[in-house]
């Protein structure tokens, strides 16, 4: 069957867009392609068919179209390379960790760009596959684990009614929840609220 609507599975496309030029940061491949990094982000938040740049990818590189729409068949020559690179390597742990940025204003979450940090930084305070956000606010950058499940008592990046925040979460009895860290502080049940990630670093 012929699937021609790739609408939701633009982002894993764009990774293998950026495996197939042989790039390990998102920044490498967006500088390459001519694109701002915030555009790139922008295209991953939409998650659409990057058609354009399938195009481009088909006409720079050796891959084949369904190896970047699927994933399937006879993988780029970058990407050989690249496994056979990694397969020397004595350290199973990546020295170095691309996260996307974005800033939070007026309750709003815009993409900036990516960011990359050294995975020790934080290794001790998330898995090696966390879904890992950075965020801007004001003066101060804060690391998101947005794969950490349990709401517990911590600085959590928040979805009150529609409006992203930076609050401190306690949990209380009866599923109850008390937020704090903003204009004022209160009460409310779990379920009135989307806890998207918990702060696991602070940056100045």
């Amino acid at each position: 069957m012929l699937v021609t609507n790739f609408n939701g599975s633009g982002g894993a496309i764009l990774d293998r867009l950026i495996q197939a030029y042989g790039f390990k940061q998102k920044s490498q491949y967006a500088d390459h392609v001519g694109l701002s990094s915030s555009n790139l982000a922008m295209r991953y938040k939409r998650d659409a068919f990057p058609a354009d740049l399938v195009v481009q990818c088909l006409i720079d590189t050796d891959a084949e179209l369904n190896w970047i729409l699927y994933g399937q068949g006879e993988a780029p020559s970058a990407v050989k390379a690249l496994a056979a690179e990694k397969g020397s390597e004595s350290h199973p742990i990546k020295s170095l960790t691309e996260i996307e940025r974005v800033k939070l204003t007026n309750g709003e979450l815009s993409p900036v760009d990516f960011v990359t940090l050294e995975s020790k930084l934080f290794l001790d305070k998330v898995a090696a596959n966390s879904n890992l956000l950075a965020v801007i606010e004001g003066e101060q950058q804060y690391i998101i684990n947005r794969s950490y499940k349990a709401v517990v008592d911590g600085k959590w990046l928040l979805d009150i009614e529609g409006m992203a925040s930076l609050r401190t979460l306690a949990r209380l009895p009866g599923g109850r929840v008390r937020i704090s860290g903003g204009d004022a502080e209160f009460e409310c049940a779990l379920n009135e609220i989307a806890a998207t990630g918990i702060v696991v670093m602070t940056l100045i």
